[in-house]
């Protein structure tokens, strides 16, 4: 019964670890295309224009989400390798 508990959990901390994997991997996707955009512009109730570069956001996500990505996959690699 311990060893079914066992196997199960494994599958789900697998499962979890890839769908974490492909999340990271589809906002870098948007991360990388904010790139792109020289600027943002908003418009405010009272009627003025706010305008702002997104360029140090997408670094800051950009070093964020290649960090978490590659925390998850040391992790997957480093449970599949050691049994």
């Amino acid at each position: 019964m311990m060893h079914y508990i066992y196997t199960i959990e494994k599958e789900i901390v697998y499962t979890f670890t890839v769908f974490l994997i492909l999340f990271n991997l589809v906002s870098l996707y948007f991360i990388v295309d904010l790139f792109s955009y020289d600027e943002i512009i908003g418009y405010l109730t009272n009627g003025e224009i706010k305008s702002d570069s997104p360029r140090s956001l997408a670094y800051l996500l950009f070093v964020s989400g290649m960090s978490n990505l590659l925390f998850v996959t040391v992790s997957l690699m480093s449970r599949l390798l050691s049994e």
